[in-house]
């Protein structure tokens, strides 16, 4: 793969950010896959709703022991769920 052709995780990380700066958070300035959620904002009602978002775009539904802190203090340990 050369660095122009996104890869499938990447592609997954980019939806994310989208969706959550978008549809979950009133993130100020920008988010990207390393920022803390939940610093930025992220709350119980925000996963429930990301939850939902990430059935819709991506399919997936994600078992109740995945629904740690840790697994959703980032967008890239979101994506990594969904690998």
């Amino acid at each position: 793969m050369t660095p122009e052709t996104p890869t499938p995780s990447g592609d997954k990380t980019r939806k994310l950010i989208q969706v959550i700066s978008t549809d979950i958070l009133a993130v100020d300035g920008e988010l990207d896959e390393n920022t803390d959620l939940f610093d930025a904002g992220m709350d119980s009602m925000a996963i429930m709703q990301l939850l939902i978002q990430i059935e819709i775009h991506f399919g997936v539904q994600l078992r109740v022991g995945q629904l740690t802190r840790e697994n959703f203090s980032t967008v890239k340990k979101i994506a990594e769920l969904l690998s």
